[in-house]
């Protein structure tokens, strides 16, 4: 959009674009007329025009079209100055736009405006006070934040760097081995350019055992003739070793090699990487996943890992953490009862495509009943109300799952009695689940963190 200039009020500089507005004048001043007009008028006020908003100047004229007056009216409803023509009865072509408001003359609102004026100051320079340290307060934190970030991207970094430094040593090292075994069983270039020599050595020992032979009776050769029969002796050992390596090298043999894992393994490998790492803002990882809409009957509490049934529908409700447990890892988290009639709780595990809005535990996921401490779990060890030696869970449950060997054990009252299930299929991430049976029921998921346990 082409940006408008105000142009001099002089006749003489009509052309040029005005630099400066007088407000006792009313006129527009272009550079030259601005040096003449602060000489003579040296306590006029005048404003310096802005380009791109040079149509805003307030010249105390009314600025609707074809009006041409002075402002000298006050609109309270619209809250505006005002020209005669914007109060005028007649409405057309402009004129009787405020007829119908609350209009008087800008004198008798002039001690309203200056009270209004004098507290607008006020709390402007409040505004100011706080905005100001606000804006310190945030300047100072976004530092700290950003500090922070790059600290934690470094580590991430790291982390990273080391993963690929070991899987490149890895690859390295199949290589290695790779040829170590071809080497073996196949022979490599050197193996060859032996065997190739090795006619021509048999020939020679051949010959010159054959010399030997008619040359032995010599006695004055003997201790030569012996020297040379050792030097044939041992070619013949190397010789032998090298005939035996190349009757064991059957190029033609059809060797079943194999490099494990095969497709779906390094699929699932590949998958892990590509999920590796979590961040967790407030270092707290046990958060509970957002309920679908049609959980009505369930919330989490004050915190974002609390869990709570508050319908009184009779069935088993369900809630995950947005935690993936993910291979070769140990992980603890306590689960601690907050309010229960009677411990109708189910504690556990489930893979990461468990459905939140199912109530059937035992179709999917390793669980404890905590009232009884009984086992109940879907494929494959499909438990159901299986017994325990585990006590009942009073206050809390700790749960230990090793992504290594697939185990899942519960520690009540701090007694350890191992694994209460065992080969727990790995093939996809699993998530610590709560069921909650009756109304208000209320757990809460958190770390566990054995220093705190043995100070207390």
């Amino acid at each position: 959009m082409e940006v408008k200039f105000k142009k001099c009020s002089s006749k003489k500089h009509y052309k040029i674009n005005a630099i400066s507005y007088c407000k006792e004048c009313k006129i527009y001043l272009c550079n030259k007329c601005l040096n003449m007009h602060l000489e003579l008028f040296e306590y006029h006020h005048l404003n310096t025009l802005d380009e791109k908003k040079s149509d805003e100047i307030f010249n105390g004229y009314c600025k609707v079209s074809n009006h041409f007056q002075k402002l000298e009216y006050f609109c309270q409803n619209h809250n505006k100055l005002c020209c005669a023509a914007c109060i005028a009865k007649i409405k057309t072509n402009g004129y009787g736009q405020h007829t119908d408001c609350n209009v008087c003359i800008v004198q008798d609102i002039q001690e309203e405006k200056q009270k209004l004026l004098q507290d607008n100051i006020k709390y402007l320079e409040n505004l100011y006070l706080d905005l100001t340290q606000l804006i310190t307060e945030l300047k100072n934190s976004l530092e700290k934040m950003n500090k922070n970030k790059e600290l934690f991207k470094l580590k991430i970094k790291d982390i990273f760097d080391n993963i690929r430094k070991t899987i490149n040593q890895r690859e390295k090292e199949l290589y290695i081995e790779l040829d170590n075994k071809y080497n073996e069983i196949y022979g490599n270039e050197d193996f060859i350019k032996d065997s190739k020599r090795l006619p021509s050595k048999i020939r020679h020992s051949i010959e010159k055992g054959k010399i030997l032979d008619n040359e032995w009776n010599d006695n004055n050769k003997l201790i030569f003739l012996i020297n040379d029969c050792l030097n044939i002796e041992n070619n013949i050992e190397k010789i032998s070793l090298i005939n035996e390596r190349v009757k064991k090298c059957n190029y033609n043999k059809n060797l079943d090699i194999k490099f494990l894992p095969e497709e779906n393994g390094i699929n699932e490998f590949i998958a892990s990487i590509q999920n590796f790492g979590q961040i967790f803002f407030n270092n707290f990882p046990y958060k509970i996943r957002p309920m679908p809409k049609e959980r009505e009957c369930s919330v989490t509490g004050e915190k974002e890992n609390i869990f709570t049934k508050l319908g009184k529908n009779p069935y088993w409700l369900s809630a995950v953490c947005d935690l993936e447990l993910y291979r070769n890892n140990e992980y603890k988290w306590v689960i601690k009862i907050l309010k229960s009639q009677s411990k109708s709780i189910m504690v556990g595990v489930a893979p990461n495509d468990f459905n939140i809005v199912s109530s059937t535990y035992n179709n999917c996921g390793w669980y404890l009943f905590c009232s009884y401490s009984k086992l109940f779990s879907g494929p494959p060890q499909n438990y159901n109300n299986k017994t325990t030696n585990l006590g009942k869970v009073k206050d809390e449950v700790v749960l230990v799952l090793d992504t290594k060997n697939g185990t899942l054990k519960f520690i009540i009252d701090g007694k350890d009695d191992g694994p209460s299930y065992t080969n727990i299929p790995l093939d996809k991430p699993l998530l610590p689940v709560v069921f909650l049976y009756n109304e208000n029921d209320s757990v809460e998921i958190d770390e566990y963190k054995e220093e705190e346990k043995k100070n207390e």
